[in-house]
């Protein structure tokens, strides 16, 4: 029997910033019970694996990390292999059948695998406190990720995510608040905000321009940021509220999808072009400055060229600053999995192509426009004495570009003014002023 310290850990998270927020959630159980965190999987008695069920290549992704990991374990008898998350959630019997060197499979993270963990492991916890807090992989990381929700009831018909997670149920506003206030006493700069669907939040009537409101009122100099908006939920008030909102920034994820009516409506959405135009013209009337990122799809099943056509009419009007684009995947157990009118891949890649080709101009001729402003940006790197690269407030970390900062007597993790000098494809050169 062995005592938690005497046994080190170390996690894997892949997949969204959700999943993310479900490691810092066991990483932090496991600090709490005793467990000594390790610098690798050389040197880890422990092995978590945080996986993604989300789509094809997620999955690919997931089960390689595995099978890596199983070359540390296989032959240690004082090594133990952890898997859970989106992908053993779904595939749980499969992957214990398959995959029978993994000591313990698990779906989603709860607190309650930590008396599992010691059970495989032959450790005696004695008494455990499991708490509401996050302990983030990496330390000295400027920002968090405020999960608000679990699950979602969108059903859009190619995505997995109700299946794995279930439906849509918004946290307390007041575990929310204390999730971020800790994150601040922990040194974060910024604090973003995401779920499934951050704009249908809603917790026995507080809303989710409510809750940023209480979000701003804590403490301290930081950033608000809002991802993941359904274009069909975004209401005036959640638009109000990041126009008048001292710390909510000028920045908005809003997963588009589509532009072609007949794809929206296949896909189980609601909007169309003409009122997708109109929510960006409002929120760009409300907020000028507002940079808008957004994702879309090509080759979603029965998309022919027409359809594509008001998809590019699309992106060329609404002028998006930030733009990511995916080939369709079918996933099993959805509506579109089964749809007729299945895309050749040649197609979707060259679809793929021009869509973003299209939008690299316009990201740039957007950016150039910036050329003289000045803007706040959040320092994370120094690179040597009068060089950092840090973000502005219109970019979202690991997904959007970057600011490469001349100054000199400044610290990593300060918010500082900055003027633009110049730019480059996805990313912004400037001085401190």
């Amino acid at each position: 029997m062995f005592l938690p310290q005497e046994l080190s850990y170390y996690i894997i998270s892949l997949g969204c910033p959700k999943n993310e927020v479900d490691a810092e959630r066991l990483n932090a159980d496991l600090h709490n019970a005793g467990f000594v965190p390790a610098h690798g999987m050389d040197d880890a008695n422990i092995i978590f694996i945080n996986t993604c069920g989300f789509i094809k290549e997620a999955k690919e992704e997931s089960i390689a990390t595995i099978m890596d990991a199983i070359d540390y374990t296989a032959h240690a008898a004082t090594k133990k292999l952890i898997v859970f998350g989106c992908l053993t959630q779904r595939y749980k019997d499969e992957i214990i059948h398959e995959i029978p060197e993994i000591d313990l499979v698990w779906g989603l993270y709860d607190s309650s695998m930590i008396n599992e963990v010691a059970r495989i492991c032959t450790v005696d916890l004695l008494t455990v406190t499991i708490a509401q807090k996050r302990k983030p992989l990496v330390d000295n990381i400027p920002y968090a990720y405020i999960k608000i929700a679990e699950g979602c009831s969108n059903n859009c018909s190619y995505c997995a995510i109700p299946i794995i997670r279930g439906k849509h149920r918004s946290y307390a506003p007041e575990l929310i608040v204390d999730d971020a206030a800790q994150a601040l006493q922990r040194g974060v700069k910024e604090l973003i905000v995401v779920a499934q669907d951050v704009a249908i939040y809603n917790y026995d009537g507080v809303l989710v321009n409510d809750l940023i409101s209480r979000l701003n009122n804590l403490e301290g100099t930081f950033w608000i940021r809002l991802m993941y908006c359904h274009p069909d939920h975004i209401s005036s008030e959640l638009i109000e509220a990041m126009a008048t909102l001292q710390k909510v920034v000028h920045y908005i994820d809003i997963p588009f999808q589509h532009a072609s009516t007949k794809i929206l409506r296949a896909m189980n959405r609601k909007g169309n072009a003409k009122r997708y135009l109109r929510l960006v013209e409002k929120l760009r009337k409300a907020i000028p400055d507002i940079a808008i990122r957004s994702t879309f799809m090509v080759g979603f099943p029965g998309e022919d060229d027409d359809d594509f056509a008001v998809l590019l009419d699309f992106i060329k009007e609404a002028q998006l600053d930030r733009v990511g684009v995916f080939m369709y995947s079918p996933e099993e157990g959805t509506k579109a999995s089964v749809m007729s009118g299945m895309v050749k891949k040649a197609t979707q890649d060259k679809r793929y192509n021009r869509l973003m080709q299209l939008q690299q101009i316009i990201s740039l001729q957007r950016l150039e426009k910036t050329i003289g402003n000045v803007v706040e940006v959040l320092v994370e790197e120094k690179v040597d004495a009068n060089n950092y690269i840090g973000r502005t407030q219109y970019d979202a970390p690991d997904i959007d570009g970057i600011f490469f900062l001349t100054a000199d007597g400044i610290n990593v993790n300060d918010i500082v003014l900055a003027k633009i000098t110049d730019t480059l494809e996805y990313d912004r050169i400037g001085v401190l002023i």
